[in-house]
């Protein structure tokens, strides 16, 4: 079968987010990529598209001249044994046996970024589910608070970072575009090397994307307006070292897409990360996605206990 792929641009977002919304698991699971922007912002990395099949709107990632979708097709509230679980099931066939023909059998052909609560319906029809790295969800008021012995280093870090030196938050400006490019390439350097210790096709574009962060960055830095990304940048001793950005997942769920901080200060991580929750403090969670297979981001993520692991799965034929 043959489908007309139509570039992915900012035109679409409003559209996407209106498939994202009337979709039944769009509206219940808390996952960050069931959104625009954590595409979006990846579109010099990987080729974006999309495409209606069936009155569904089905999302495709391009990457190596081998073709997948970054979310299963989005349209109508799916109960099993619907007749939108019927159409669900043909476009999935159609858009499966699209994706196959075009990347000649191998197996990139898959859908990601699939909910738990997908699997009931969906692995009936022929499908195998392989887990995803999952999300880490926090109660909001928790990461503000820190309270007890379980959040001690955290606290402590924090206080230290506050006695030493002149600090503001502000909201992010274009202006502050050039500095925090900067810093990004500063906290690259920075970064220790690590290996993402995953196999199979979703774990190279994890490889690819840690790769490729600079253009994401980018992205976000000179688009965030049009994206509607929260953003908040740290001022020490004057001048910025870290920011952060972030999006509404829901009226209960932040979502926060990437964050940067200088290395070299001690403590402005956990300052960063503190101060920003205040900002939103308005939603009760905070998803601040995965750890990407990386070791290092596991252990900080844990150490801040979260209040959920989201499940999440990739797709492919049985």
């Amino acid at each position: 079968m043959s489908l007309t792929l139509h570039p992915l641009t900012l035109k679409d977002q409003l559209r996407t987010f209106q498939y994202l919304t009337s979709t039944v698991w769009g509206g219940k699971t808390p996952l960050a990529t069931w959104a625009f922007s954590p595409h979006y912002i990846w579109k010099d990395v990987l080729g974006y598209f999309w495409a209606d099949v069936g009155g569904w709107r089905c999302l495709f990632a391009e990457y190596a001249d081998s073709l997948f979708m970054p979310l299963p097709p989005l349209g109508p509230r799916v109960e099993e044994g619907s007749q939108a679980a019927d159409s669900l099931q043909e476009v999935m066939h159609q858009v499966m046996t699209f994706m196959e023909a075009r990347n000649q059998g191998s197996q990139a052909s898959r859908i990601e970024n699939i909910p738990a609560e997908c699997r009931d319906v969906i692995q009936p029809w022929g499908y195998s589910f392989t887990p995803k790295d999952s999300d880490y969800l926090y109660r909001t008021a928790d990461l503000i608070q820190l309270k007890a012995n379980s959040y001690k280093s955290q606290r402590a870090a924090y206080n230290r970072f506050i006695r030493s030196h002149r600090i503001r938050v502000a909201p992010y400006r274009m202006i502050d575009r050039d500095a925090c490019l900067a810093l990004f390439h500063r906290w690259t350097h920075q970064k220790d090397e690590i290996a993402v210790p995953l196999v199979g096709a979703h774990a190279e574009i994890s490889r690819l994307m840690l790769r490729e962060a600079t253009s994401a960055h980018r992205v976000v830095l000179q688009e965030y307006r049009e994206l509607s990304l929260t953003g908040r940048v740290v001022w020490v001793d004057g001048s910025i070292k870290a920011y952060a950005f972030g999006y509404p997942r829901s009226r209960e769920v932040f979502c926060l897409l990437l964050e940067v901080a200088d290395r070299s200060i001690s403590g402005l991580a956990q300052y960063l990360f503190r101060e920003f929750c205040r900002e939103i403090q308005q939603y009760p969670l905070i998803n601040t996605m995965t750890d990407s297979g990386l070791p290092s981001v596991a252990r900080t993520k844990h150490a801040y206990h979260p209040n959920q692991l989201v499940p999440n799965f990739v797709v492919q034929k049985a």
